[in-house]
């Protein structure tokens, strides 16, 4: 049924798909396209948000190991302790 006082007229261009025109997709479905697209920017956000996490535990760490780590030293439970380990005791 046609609204009272709109003309439809039907060109070539429309019936072989004018292609500078987008889709017209009803209410529902163009809903779930926007959805869509904006699921995926915000999957593409989330996995840089993890790479930048990951990347700044990463740099962090090599700032510690390069200049505040040392490789000889261990902790122990007991630091009141001041004896050298006895090595026959095993």
């Amino acid at each position: 049924m046609k609204a009272a006082g709109r003309q439809v007229t039907v060109t070539a261009d429309k019936l072989n798909g004018d292609m500078k025109r987008r889709p017209s997709y009803p209410g529902e479905l163009r809903a779930k396209h926007v959805n869509m697209s904006t699921k995926i920017w915000v999957k593409v956000a989330m996995a840089i948000a993890y790479f930048l996490c990951v990347s700044v535990a990463a740099f962090i760490l090599v700032i510690y190991y390069v200049f505040f780590w040392t490789p000889g030293q261990q902790f122990s439970n007991s630091t009141t302790s001041t004896e050298a380990p006895n090595p026959s005791v095993g």
